[in-house]
């Protein structure tokens, strides 16, 4: 059953006289009239009623010499209410992987080079940040307060308030100074974006090691970061964005090819709903090469989106994105031109 159907079934089961006429047919098959004369009701009225719940599924009709009979469907009021508002797989995928593009950007807002600039105020987006410090907990094992300290440290200076938050919130137990994690649904995400720490907790290090392993987890462990384009091979017309993630960005927009929903371009959905998913392809056209913790990555990406912007032109009718804020774009960044070489020496 499909979330459509579902729906029309709630809809049609939502008026008391369509209930009563329903608990008629389920005792058996009855024509308008005489369900008319059972409940107290015009023809007309039963017939409006008999047509929804058919729509619906729920009923079906014969006609017997001069009458229209009316019979339950036995086999839909046998699906169970669970099944009833079950999210088909399709949706299902289709909202993991927005849940998982907020998650990304979320980690992407607060964790810079590998530590938390800063805490979140809103409660959400706290929990994604904290999932981060839970999965450097091993299950079931358990952890001294020193360890705890040295599990933190290297993502955030104010270990306390950390410490705190994964207790209230239910990430880590804690018994008198003992602390541990159970086996939970944050080490299920999948999500590796910060290193999971193992071993019996990392030793103090001076301010120069620190830094050094902060830079070595972001070169080791950073996505893929360029230019991407996806091209309708019907008309030949592109349209070409960024990414700090080239992998995640593309199952993102593949998938959303095949939902056939696109939200970033009206143009480009357009075409998808007339050519259809098949006639669309995503390529990866540049990558920014690894830079080093503290380089601005978004005006590093934001350089070579304009340059491949300039040499492309998919604007009007050679592409989907939009003239003028590229125009916009290159107002508030005229330097570009001389940052592009600093790019490509990275």
């Amino acid at each position: 059953m499909n979330i459509d159907q579902s729906i029309a079934i709630m809809k049609s089961l939502a008026d008391k006289s369509r209930l009563a006429i329903i608990n008629s047919l389920l005792e058996r098959s009855q024509y308008v009239e005489e369900i008319a004369k059972r409940h107290a009701l015009a023809a007309s009225t039963v017939s409006f009623h008999l047509k929804k719940l058919e729509q619906a599924g729920l009923v079906s009709s014969r006609k017997e010499q001069y009458y229209v009979v009316f019979t339950a469907n036995d086999k839909v009021f046998d699906t169970t209410l669970r099944e009833l508002v079950s999210i088909p797989p399709a949706g299902k995928e289709f909202q993991d992987v927005r849940m998982e593009e907020y998650r990304r950007k979320v980690q992407e807002s607060f964790f810079r080079y590998g530590r938390l600039e800063k805490l979140p105020a809103q409660h959400k987006k706290r929990l994604i940040v904290l999932e981060q410090f839970a999965r450097r907990f091993e299950p079931k094992r358990r952890y001294s307060e020193q360890e705890v300290t040295e599990l933190i440290t290297p993502l955030f200076d104010d270990y306390c308030t950390i410490r705190r938050l994964l207790v209230d919130d239910g990430l880590i137990f804690r018994e008198g100074s003992v602390y541990w994690r159970e086996a939970n649904a944050c080490e299920e995400s999948g999500d590796k974006t910060l290193p999971m720490q193992k071993g019996r907790g990392s030793k103090k290090m001076s301010k120069e090691t620190d830094r050094a392993a902060i830079k070595r987890i972001y070169k080791q462990n950073s996505p893929e970061m360029g230019i991407y384009q996806i091209r309708n091979t019907s008309n030949g017309k592109i349209y070409v964005g960024s990414s700090q993630n080239l992998e995640g960005t593309r199952n993102s927009r593949l998938f959303q090819l095949r939902m056939g929903k696109i939200v970033f371009s009206r143009e480009l959905q357009n075409d998808l709903s007339q050519y259809g998913a098949d006639c669309f392809e995503f390529s990866v056209i540049d990558v920014l090469n690894k830079l080093e913790p503290g380089d601005n990555v978004e005006r590093f990406l934001l350089v070579l989106e304009l340059y491949w912007l300039d040499k492309l032109q998919p604007f009007g009718v050679r592409g989907y994105n939009s003239e003028k804020g590229f125009q916009r774009a290159i107002g508030q960044f005229q330097n570009w031109r001389e940052l592009l070489d600093k790019v490509d020496s990275k």
